[in-house]
């Protein structure tokens, strides 16, 4: 392994390849009007960039300067042999990575054939006060804030779409700028990590098995099996993404994006009628797309489900305030 930088980003090519298959890959975020609703929606592409990257594109658009982002507390990435180490260590999970659904819609790509994953994108947000609030429920439970979002979220999503008592995988992203150098700081440095929950874990538990993953250095693992493309070219990945796609499937993908803007006193000065809001892509394989970011102070959310699982904005805006209730409440 080297510090020097990549030019290529070898993640990307899984979202080109997902095009291929009607699989949109742009993710959205944009500033709402507190007192309209309205939001000023932006995409950018994942095929060119990560969440947090394409976030401070955006802003940099709006006269943001996002000028370091945040990055990880590793110093470099593991060696070959490190790597094969971590391989024989990895923790084993007692699941497969699949997932009973209480409705699912075989036919929802006939709809729109061109973005198969196309659906609309539930919102909200709270006050400070709220916001405070939550974060003080989070030291109650004694978890950190981004475990007390993710076992809200699962909690607002077991109980409303899931069919019965099951165990299930969540991807959890994580941040590698810092240790990974790429060609710019917007493109893809996610990798992430596995997470195994049911219907009914609580905050404390999800937190466990975090930790475990996260001690495992489990992202590595898998930051070297998205790099696989390095070997088996573009081609290889498009034909193993539809191997993958039809056998494994999770209930989503977790995002918290943090605290924003970034500190600089070249931002542009606070509007308190506008808050910022975000939401990921979403497929058939990873059916519930949130976006979660703190925008001064203030805690916005971002919920969208694939038309494979809802066909109902109903639902969706249901899942959205059982979300937000499971957070200003707590684990009762």
């Amino acid at each position: 392994m080297t510090t020097k930088k990549q030019s290529t980003d070898y993640i990307a090519m899984w979202f080109a390849a997902r095009k291929e298959f009607g699989i949109n890959d742009d993710m959205r975020v944009g500033p709402m009007d507190t007192t309209t609703r309205e939001i000023s929606w932006s995409t950018f592409p994942h095929s060119e960039m990560d969440g947090l990257g394409g976030l401070a594109t955006i802003l940099r658009s709006h006269g943001y300067p996002c000028e370091d982002l945040p990055v990880s507390s590793e110093k470099k990435p593991p060696s070959l042999i490190e790597l094969l180490r971590l391989m024989w260590q990895a923790p084993k999970h007692s699941a497969s990575k699949t997932i009973q659904w209480r409705q699912t819609y075989p036919d929802y790509a006939t709809a729109n054939p061109e973005n198969s994953n196309d659906a609309p994108i539930a919102t909200g947000y709270f006050s400070e006060d709220e916001t405070n609030l939550i974060k003080r429920m989070a030291k109650k439970h004694r978890v950190a804030l981004n475990v007390y979002l993710f076992w809200a979220l699962n909690k607002a999503i077991a109980e409303n779409l899931l069919a019965g008592q099951q165990e299930y995988f969540w991807f959890y992203p994580i941040n590698l700028r810092g240790p990974l150098q790429l060609a710019n700081d917007t493109m893809n440095y996610s990798s992430g990590i596995n997470i195994q929950l049911n219907n009914t874990i609580s905050p404390v538990e999800i937190q466990q098995r975090i930790k475990i993953q996260l001690k495992a250095k489990s992202y590595w693992l898998l930051w070297w099996q998205a790099h696989i493309g390095k070997i088996i070219g573009y081609r290889g990945v498009r034909w193993l993404y539809r191997y993958i796609s039809e056998r494994q499937f999770y209930a989503g993908s977790f995002s918290f994006l943090g605290n924003w803007p970034l500190k600089s006193p070249k931002n542009p000065p606070i509007d308190e009628n506008q808050i910022w809001v975000t939401c990921g892509i979403g497929t058939k394989n990873y059916p519930v797309s949130n976006g979660i970011l703190i925008w001064h102070n203030r805690l916005s959310l971002g919920l969208k489900l694939h038309p494979y699982i809802c066909q109902d904005q109903s639902i969706t805006d249901h899942c959205l305030q059982e979300w937000k209730r499971n957070l200003l409440k707590g684990a009762l």
